[in-house]
Protein backbone atom coordinates (compact mmCIF):
# COMPACT_ATOMS: atom_id res chain seq x y z
CA UNK A 1 0.00 0.00 0.00
CA UNK A 2 1.40 3.13 -0.88
CA UNK A 3 1.81 6.44 1.79
CA UNK A 4 -0.81 8.21 0.16
CA UNK A 5 -3.27 5.35 0.08
CA UNK A 6 -2.41 4.77 3.93
CA UNK A 7 -3.23 8.20 5.34
CA UNK A 8 -6.24 8.28 3.25
CA UNK A 9 -7.37 4.97 5.37
CA UNK A 10 -5.81 6.50 8.31
CA UNK A 11 -8.57 9.71 7.67
CA UNK A 12 -11.50 7.03 7.83
CA UNK A 13 -10.22 5.15 10.72
CA UNK A 14 -7.10 6.80 12.30
CA UNK A 15 -5.03 3.82 13.96
CA UNK A 16 -1.69 3.26 15.89
CA UNK A 17 1.45 5.81 15.88
CA UNK A 18 -0.06 7.46 12.08
CA UNK A 19 -3.19 7.78 13.71
CA UNK A 20 -2.41 9.44 16.92
CA UNK A 21 -0.42 11.80 14.85
CA UNK A 22 -3.14 12.29 12.44
CA UNK A 23 -5.96 12.86 15.43
CA UNK A 24 -3.45 15.26 16.84
CA UNK A 25 -3.03 17.00 13.34
CA UNK A 26 -6.63 17.49 12.81
CA UNK A 27 -7.12 19.00 16.67
CA UNK A 28 -4.79 22.08 14.99
CA UNK A 29 -5.60 21.81 11.25
CA UNK A 30 -9.43 21.68 11.70
CA UNK A 31 -9.24 24.99 14.27
CA UNK A 32 -10.84 27.36 11.87
CA UNK A 33 -13.21 25.26 10.20
CA UNK A 34 -14.43 23.66 13.71
CA UNK A 35 -14.63 27.58 15.37
CA UNK A 36 -16.72 28.78 12.03
CA UNK A 37 -19.48 25.58 12.73
CA UNK A 38 -19.80 26.05 16.28
CA UNK A 39 -20.20 29.86 15.45
CA UNK A 40 -23.37 29.05 14.01
CA UNK A 41 -25.03 27.68 16.66
CA UNK A 42 -26.20 28.95 20.04
CA UNK A 43 -25.29 26.28 22.51
CA UNK A 44 -26.16 27.39 26.70
CA UNK A 45 -24.49 26.31 29.22
CA UNK A 46 -26.61 23.43 30.46
CA UNK A 47 -26.52 22.15 27.10
CA UNK A 48 -26.40 18.40 26.15
CA UNK A 49 -24.34 18.10 23.70
CA UNK A 50 -23.25 14.71 21.23
CA UNK A 51 -19.89 15.29 19.04
CA UNK A 52 -20.27 12.18 16.59
CA UNK A 53 -16.80 11.36 15.03
CA UNK A 54 -14.74 13.28 17.76
CA UNK A 55 -11.21 11.60 16.79
CA UNK A 56 -8.78 14.08 18.90
CA UNK A 57 -11.21 15.88 21.11
CA UNK A 58 -10.36 19.38 20.37
CA UNK A 59 -14.68 20.21 19.79
CA UNK A 60 -15.04 18.45 22.96
CA UNK A 61 -13.17 20.71 25.32
CA UNK A 62 -13.76 23.69 23.40
CA UNK A 63 -17.72 23.31 23.82
CA UNK A 64 -16.99 21.85 27.44
CA UNK A 65 -15.54 25.29 27.98
CA UNK A 66 -18.42 27.17 27.55
CA UNK A 67 -20.78 24.77 30.01
CA UNK A 68 -21.72 24.75 33.32
CA UNK A 69 -24.54 22.32 34.44
CA UNK A 70 -24.36 20.69 30.98
CA UNK A 71 -22.29 17.94 29.07
CA UNK A 72 -20.40 16.70 26.28
CA UNK A 73 -20.62 13.00 25.19
CA UNK A 74 -18.25 12.42 22.21
CA UNK A 75 -18.06 9.06 20.11
CA UNK A 76 -15.69 7.80 17.68
CA UNK A 77 -15.48 3.95 15.93
CA UNK A 78 -11.63 4.15 16.47
CA UNK A 79 -10.40 2.86 19.72
CA UNK A 80 -7.40 4.88 19.60
CA UNK A 81 -8.79 7.82 18.58
CA UNK A 82 -11.30 8.10 22.19
CA UNK A 83 -7.99 7.33 23.77
CA UNK A 84 -6.66 10.06 22.78
CA UNK A 85 -9.26 12.52 23.44
CA UNK A 86 -9.99 11.22 26.50
CA UNK A 87 -6.46 12.02 27.03
CA UNK A 88 -6.89 15.38 25.96
CA UNK A 89 -10.13 15.92 28.12
CA UNK A 90 -8.90 13.89 31.05
CA UNK A 91 -9.80 16.66 33.88
CA UNK A 92 -13.12 17.65 32.02
CA UNK A 93 -13.83 13.64 32.17
CA UNK A 94 -12.57 13.74 35.97
CA UNK A 95 -15.47 16.81 36.67
CA UNK A 96 -18.37 14.46 35.04
CA UNK A 97 -18.60 17.13 32.18
CA UNK A 98 -17.25 15.00 29.44
CA UNK A 99 -18.24 11.37 28.23
CA UNK A 100 -16.04 9.81 25.11
CA UNK A 101 -16.89 6.38 24.16
CA UNK A 102 -16.15 3.67 21.20
CA UNK A 103 -19.29 3.64 19.12
CA UNK A 104 -20.79 3.82 15.62
CA UNK A 105 -23.32 6.58 14.13
CA UNK A 106 -25.30 3.70 13.08
CA UNK A 107 -26.05 2.31 16.57
CA UNK A 108 -25.51 5.22 18.89
CA UNK A 109 -25.70 3.58 22.80
CA UNK A 110 -28.08 6.56 24.34
CA UNK A 111 -31.82 6.84 25.06
CA UNK A 112 -34.57 8.61 23.09
CA UNK A 113 -34.48 12.46 23.12
CA UNK A 114 -31.33 12.94 25.10
CA UNK A 115 -29.48 15.69 23.30
CA UNK A 116 -29.91 19.29 23.02
CA UNK A 117 -27.46 19.50 20.45
CA UNK A 118 -25.58 16.68 17.58
CA UNK A 119 -22.54 18.03 15.88
CA UNK A 120 -20.63 16.05 12.80
CA UNK A 121 -17.18 18.16 11.69
CA UNK A 122 -15.38 16.31 9.22
CA UNK A 123 -16.75 12.97 9.54
CA UNK A 124 -20.04 12.26 7.65
CA UNK A 125 -18.00 11.01 4.55
CA UNK A 126 -17.00 8.01 6.48
CA UNK A 127 -20.86 7.17 7.79
CA UNK A 128 -22.11 3.76 6.15
CA UNK A 129 -25.74 4.71 5.21
CA UNK A 130 -26.69 8.68 5.06
CA UNK A 131 -30.16 8.53 5.81
CA UNK A 132 -30.67 5.81 7.93
CA UNK A 133 -27.70 7.63 10.18
CA UNK A 134 -29.02 10.80 10.15
CA UNK A 135 -32.27 8.97 11.22
CA UNK A 136 -30.53 7.19 14.47
CA UNK A 137 -29.03 11.16 15.16
CA UNK A 138 -32.63 12.33 15.33
CA UNK A 139 -33.85 9.30 17.74
CA UNK A 140 -31.37 10.49 20.10
CA UNK A 141 -32.28 14.34 19.79
CA UNK A 142 -34.54 16.09 21.85
CA UNK A 143 -37.79 17.33 20.08
CA UNK A 144 -36.60 20.78 18.68
CA UNK A 145 -33.23 19.66 19.13
CA UNK A 146 -30.25 20.54 16.34
CA UNK A 147 -28.01 18.61 13.95
CA UNK A 148 -24.96 20.67 12.98
CA UNK A 149 -22.84 19.40 10.02
CA UNK A 150 -19.35 21.30 8.80
CA UNK A 151 -17.54 19.84 6.22
CA UNK A 152 -14.24 21.50 4.39
CA UNK A 153 -15.26 20.59 1.34
CA UNK A 154 -18.53 20.16 -0.74
CA UNK A 155 -19.24 19.32 -4.48
CA UNK A 156 -18.96 22.26 -6.41
CA UNK A 157 -17.48 22.40 -10.16
CA UNK A 158 -14.57 25.36 -9.20
CA UNK A 159 -13.06 23.15 -6.88
CA UNK A 160 -13.97 19.92 -9.25
CA UNK A 161 -10.05 18.73 -9.88
CA UNK A 162 -9.07 18.77 -6.60
CA UNK A 163 -12.42 16.81 -4.85
CA UNK A 164 -11.95 14.42 -7.22
CA UNK A 165 -8.85 13.45 -5.98
CA UNK A 166 -9.73 13.11 -2.40
CA UNK A 167 -13.01 11.13 -3.73
CA UNK A 168 -10.72 8.08 -5.03
CA UNK A 169 -8.26 8.79 -2.27
CA UNK A 170 -10.29 8.23 1.13
CA UNK A 171 -13.32 6.34 -1.06
CA UNK A 172 -15.77 9.18 0.00
CA UNK A 173 -18.39 10.92 -2.03
CA UNK A 174 -18.97 14.81 -1.87
CA UNK A 175 -22.21 16.62 -2.18
CA UNK A 176 -23.61 19.59 -3.02
CA UNK A 177 -26.03 21.65 -0.61
CA UNK A 178 -28.96 20.27 -2.15
CA UNK A 179 -28.34 17.06 -2.01
CA UNK A 180 -27.25 17.76 1.83
CA UNK A 181 -30.83 19.47 2.16
CA UNK A 182 -32.59 16.03 -0.13
CA UNK A 183 -30.57 13.95 2.82
CA UNK A 184 -31.69 15.88 5.88
CA UNK A 185 -34.93 16.05 4.52
CA UNK A 186 -35.62 12.54 3.78
CA UNK A 187 -35.21 11.52 7.61
CA UNK A 188 -37.27 13.80 9.09
CA UNK A 189 -35.35 17.14 9.72
CA UNK A 190 -36.29 20.74 9.32
CA UNK A 191 -33.51 22.82 7.50
CA UNK A 192 -32.71 25.81 9.36
CA UNK A 193 -29.41 27.24 7.50
CA UNK A 194 -27.30 25.83 4.87
CA UNK A 195 -24.06 28.46 4.98
CA UNK A 196 -20.87 27.73 2.72
CA UNK A 197 -17.60 29.67 1.95
CA UNK A 198 -17.31 29.23 -1.79
CA UNK A 199 -13.54 30.43 -1.79
CA UNK A 200 -13.00 27.96 0.87
CA UNK A 201 -15.45 25.42 -0.13
CA UNK A 202 -16.49 25.16 2.55
CA UNK A 203 -19.85 23.75 4.43
CA UNK A 204 -22.18 24.64 7.43
CA UNK A 205 -25.58 23.05 7.57
CA UNK A 206 -27.85 23.46 10.69
CA UNK A 207 -31.03 21.06 10.79
CA UNK A 208 -33.49 20.79 13.55
CA UNK A 209 -35.42 18.19 14.71
CA UNK A 210 -39.17 18.35 14.20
Amino acid sequence: MGLLKKIGMQCRKPSGRLGRFMGRAMNSGHAKLRRWGLSQISIKPDSYVLDIGCVGGMAIKEIASTLSNGKVCGIDYSEDMVQLSQKVNDKLIQQGIVEIIQASVSSLPFEDDTFDFAIAIESYYFWPDMVNDLKEIKRVLKPGAFLLLVNGAYKDAKFEKRNSKFEKLLEIKFHTPDEYKDFLLEAGYKIEKINTRPEKNRICIVAQKS
